[in-house]
């Protein structure tokens, strides 16, 4: 028999593919083997961060390995965001992101340290939260139409407040203002609670903000919540229409939570993750729906294309207000 390097190259190749394949079947299917970590890019005690406890709590038990949640807050989700992609795909260390690290961001940073179709793997979509146009109860105004009466005779006078500038709520404001064809000045704040403080004090007239984090003033009637920005009404608010049927024909600023993972992770393992994570999620829905949440569960595909949808979205928003980093 003639000798052939190249044949035998290709042998070894062969072999030691099969091998990787072998121990990567074998890896996902013991996985996992130590505690994982689930990155959540805002501070302790955000509603955000009751989301990622909850979710990981139920992981743990589901998986018998401890989910621990390590808060990397800072730089609208970037930091944690960096520190996900740049992480091992073994399965060990996820994100909870917003729709914003996702979707907004790399149109309003131009040297973001991730790509957020090249460096995460979707695994859901977790929860869903409508955006909520919030009004204080001195301006006279009790649904969209008495807003958009007041804002065309007082032009220049109305403002809105945010949790900062590009973030979801100031977003939800351009949107609104170029959809409806009116004129508010933004007022940036560093977070959402100093603007809803601000809100509650009467210092700026209204909000676009998440359910979740109006829901508790609304009850109490501290604001006036006049319209929903999702494709249908808030089962939390079901007497507040949304801005659709309100007479701003196609608006929607729904934003959401979601889970993603480093690219590259196995599959078999991004299975177990996304069965796991939808499970928690079902077993709290009642809990997380008291707190102005939606819960979702959907498939990797779905948020897969809910992210390259909403990115085209915002880009268009984001250039046409010409917004910039801070």
């Amino acid at each position: 028999m003639t000798f052939n390097p190249r044949r035998r190259q290709c042998m070894h190749m062969a072999v030691a593919s099969f091998c990787l394949a072998f121990a990567s079947a074998s890896n996902a299917q013991d996985f996992p083997t130590k505690p994982i970590r689930l990155i959540a890019p805002f501070a302790a005690g955000a509603s955000t961060d009751l989301l990622a406890r909850t979710v990981a709590q139920s992981m743990s038990k589901d998986l018998g390995q401890p989910v621990i949640v390590e808060n990397k807050p800072g730089a609208g989700g970037i930091l944690a965001a960096e520190q996900v992609a740049r992480a091992a795909p073994d399965g060990y260390t996820f994100l909870l992101t917003s729709a914003g690290i996702v979707t907004m961001n790399q149109h309003i940073y131009p040297r973001l340290p991730y790509d957020p179709i090249k460096d995460f793997t979707p695994l859901t979509i977790a929860v869903r939260m409508p955006i909520v146009t919030v009004v204080h109860p001195s301006l006279r105004v009790r649904n969209v139409q008495d807003l958009l009466a007041y804002a065309k005779a007082n032009a220049g006078k109305l403002n809105y407040g945010s949790a900062g500038t590009g973030t979801s709520q100031h977003l939800a404001g351009e949107l609104f203002k170029s959809m409806a064809n009116v004129s508010m000045l933004h007022i940036p704040y560093k977070g959402g609670a100093p603007a809803m403080n601000d809100l509650l004090a009467g210092q700026v007239q209204l909000m676009f903000v998440q359910v979740p984090s109006a829901l508790p003033q609304i009850k109490a009637g501290k604001i006036r919540a006049i319209a929903v920005g999702s494709d249908k009404r808030d089962p939390n608010l079901p007497d507040v229409p949304t801005v659709s049927e309100s007479g701003v024909n196609g608006y929607n600023s729904d934003t959401w939570y979601g889970f993603v993972a480093p690219a590259g992770v196995a599959e078999p393992i991004l299975q177990k993750l996304h069965a796991s994570i939808v499970k928690a999620l079902k077993e709290n829905a009642s809990r997380l729906q008291e707190q102005g949440y939606i819960v979702d569960g959907g498939s990797a595909k779905q948020m897969g294309d809910t992210i390259k949808a909403e990115s085209k979205k915002w880009e268009t928003v984001i250039k046409a207000a010409d917004i910039k980093p801070e």
